[in-house]
C-alpha cells in the first residue's frame, strides 16, 4: 500500500533547515570573538568538565583526537585555556579554561541566549519544554544504535 504524503515538509527537513539557520547565526556570533563554532563548543565542554584530557574533549565535541589537539593548541595560543600535567597520571595533560576563556564563554553564551530567545519568541514555556523533551527523545533514538 502506498501512503500519500501531505504537502507539509518532512520533520527531518525542518530540523535540517533550523540547524543550518542556527549554524549560520552561531558562526556570526563566534566570529565576533575570533573563534569557530567548534572552539565555542570546546569552551562550553571545558566549563562543564574542567581538567579533562584532549582525548576526552575530542569525544565530547564529536571531533577526531587530532582535530581536538589542534583546537586545544589554537585556544591555548589565544590564552583561553591551558594545559597542565595530571598529578595522578603524569603522562596525561589536563585542559582547563583560563579566566579569559571563562569570560569569553560568558559573553558568547549571553549572545546565544539572545538567539535562543529570538528563536522561541512565539513559543510558550510548556511548548518549549515539550520541544526540548521531544528533541532529546529523537536524538536518543538515533544515537542508541
Amino acid at each position: 500500500m502506498i501512503v500519500k504524503r501531505t504537502a507539509l515538509p518532512r520533520p527531518t527537513y525542518l530540523v535540517k533547515q533550523l540547524q543550518e539557520a542556527l549554524r549560520l547565526r552561531l558562526v556570526a556570533i563566534t566570529r565576533e570573538f575570533d573563534l569557530t563554532t567548534g572552539q565555542y563548543t570546546a569552551l562550553s565542554v571545558l566549563a562543564k568538565y574542567p581538567g579533562i584530557s584532549s582525548a576526552q574533549l575530542a569525544r565530547l565535541t564529536f571531533v577526531s583526537p587530532q582535530a581536538a589537539n589542534e583546537m586545544v593548541a589554537a585556544l591555548e595560543r589565544k590564552r583561553l585555556l591551558n594545559r597542565s600535567i595530571d598529578r595522578s597520571n603524569r603522562r596525561r595533560l589536563e585542559v582547563q579554561l583560563t579566566r579569559a576563556g571563562r569570560a569569553t564563554l560568558t559573553k558568547i553564551d549571553e549572545l546565544v541566549d539572545e538567539l535562543e530567545a529570538e528563536v522561541f519568541r512565539g513559543v510558550d514555556a510548556n511548548d518549549r519544554a515539550q520541544f526540548h523533551r521531544t528533541l532529546q527523545i529523537c536524538l536518543d533514538a538515533v544515537t542508541e544504535r
